[in-house]
């Protein structure tokens, strides 16, 4: 038996949707699992991912079979340590094959439940096995999460720098309390946030990119979130620090995205890659 597994790659928080919404990207990493032995690795993490049992997708596969009798090819194109979930989309093609292999229908909430803790946060795993605009939480031990939208109301430019960040660190900036100001401004944000994508009403998205929570305390190492949104193109809705960093995602009105992306091209620093990035409609699954 021969699965192969495409997963996507994805961007969380949105601004003020922090630890709650996460958007599926056109960036796939692949993995084809066969009867055998090994693990090969192509692409992305290619000197530096192990190549045992703490692999992220190996460790998700054993929760549906024994991973030391198959052997892995891994093609990864997801950039590690850039904001893009390139966790999340490991263990999510884990999942997937590894219910795949034992022949077990498993829906993407089933697979989300088992892989959270592995993955230690919802958000960005769920838009990864959903695809399109998610949403999700864990309340009293149990996750609940759902898919909004296929799209957003306006276009993904990612710019990625060559500098990486680690998530545990960037989340130790963070203090351990608010005001009671931010809390409530956060709340009113996150709820026009989802009613701007759900009704794909990119005015309204424009106002919802105003996040307390998160972003103010992450941009001293992600100096491409000021710089672009104090000098952002013409025909931007709004500029987010993609998970924590450091890549930036401009959201960009879709008839000038090309604009918008040729402009970041020719402004930012060297070394930084500029990435249209349409929404992956589909999350991870067996081709």
């Amino acid at each position: 038996m021969t699965v192969r597994v495409v997963a996507p790659a994805s961007t969380a928080n949105l601004g003020p949707g922090f630890d709650a919404a996460a958007v599926a990207l056109e960036l796939w990493n692949e993995v084809t699992v066969e009867e055998g032995a090994g693990v090969e690795i192509e692409g992305e993490g290619a000197d530096e991912l192990p190549r045992d049992g703490s692999h992220l997708t190996l460790r998700a596969f054993a929760l549906f079979a024994p991973p030391e009798r198959y052997r892995f090819r891994f093609v990864n194109r997801i950039p590690l340590e850039r904001g893009l979930g390139s966790s999340a989309a490991a263990i999510a093609a884990g999942l997937v094959a590894g219910a795949a292999v034992t022949g077990r229908p498993a829906e993407p909430g089933e697979l989300l439940a088992v892989g959270v803790p592995i993955e230690g946060h919802a958000d960005n795993l769920a838009a990864s096995l959903y695809g399109g605009v998610c949403f999700a939480m864990k309340r009293n031990g149990t996750i609940h999460a759902a898919r909004i939208a296929a799209d957003m109301p306006a276009a993904a430019i990612v710019a990625m720098p060559e500098a990486r960040t680690h998530t545990g660190k960037s989340r130790g900036a963070l203090p351990a309390t608010v005001t009671h100001a931010d809390a409530a401004h956060n709340a009113a944000s996150a709820a026009l946030l989802g009613a701007a994508i759900a009704g794909g009403d990119a005015s309204l998205l424009r106002d919802a990119f105003d996040d307390r929570l998160h972003e103010q305390y992450r941009a001293p190492n992600a100096p491409l979130l000021k710089e672009l949104r104090t000098h952002a193109p013409e025909g931007t809705v709004g500029v987010t620090l993609s998970g924590s960093g450091p890549s930036v995602v401009v959201w960009a009105e879709r008839e000038r995205a090309g604009d918008v992306a040729r402009e970041l091209e020719g402004t930012v620093p060297a070394g930084t890659r500029v990435l249209p990035l349409p929404v992956a409609r589909e999350g991870a699954h067996a081709t």
